[in-house]
């Protein structure tokens, strides 16, 4: 416990640190654009800004809108540590912007049934093909099997990667619903 407090505390410190800051400010578009609400909030955490932007003027709640996994988890996510959804990228356009013309785009389209991963069971649990329980096995080897929490990473990272659906027109309707009801909030304020 003691240890997890420290890395923390060493992670925030880092965050902050002009030297630092971009370098984490990078990792944390790099959740946002994958939807990956559990590192956003993770790195949130470390203190990053949740307004940084990128050199095209893109915050990370943009990133994800404009990602392939758009979540509406993520976004809330943001929202939560301060995020300001009025903010504008080089083009002049809000999360909210880019929410409703992906949204409007998909829309215009047939929906498809959403396609279930090759790499998920029956039971939405991961399985790996023989090329991968290979590597895995050799991954094992090299590393050693007392190393448990090392694989229980990779296989977590492994299992969000293959439930990833792209472009879920479900997420991007929330999405929408989210930054309308607090772009109504922000013109109440």
């Amino acid at each position: 416990m003691h240890f997890t407090i420290s890395i923390m505390s060493e992670m925030s410190d880092m965050a902050r640190d002009p030297k630092h800051r971009r370098t984490f400010e990078k990792l944390l578009h790099l959740a946002a654009r994958r939807g990956d609400a559990d590192l956003v909030a993770e790195r949130l955490s470390w203190g990053v800004d949740p307004n940084c932007t990128s050199p095209k003027g893109r915050t990370p709640m943009i990133a994800n809108v404009g990602g392939f996994c758009p979540s509406a988890a993520t976004v809330k996510s943001l929202l939560a540590a301060g995020a300001d959804p009025s903010l504008i990228d080089h083009a002049g356009l809000t999360a909210l912007d880019y929410a409703r013309r992906k949204l409007a785009r998909i829309q215009m389209r047939p929906r498809r049934p959403k396609r279930k991963s090759p790499n998920l069971d029956e039971n939405n649990q991961l399985k790996l093909s023989p090329e991968e329980q290979a590597e895995f096995d050799e991954m094992r080897a090299e590393v050693g099997r007392e190393d448990k929490e090392f694989f229980r990473i990779w296989w977590k990272e492994r299992l969000r990667a293959a439930r990833r659906v792209f472009n879920d027109p479900e997420q991007i309707e929330k999405i929408v619903e989210i930054l309308e009801a607090a772009e109504k909030q922000g013109r109440a304020e």
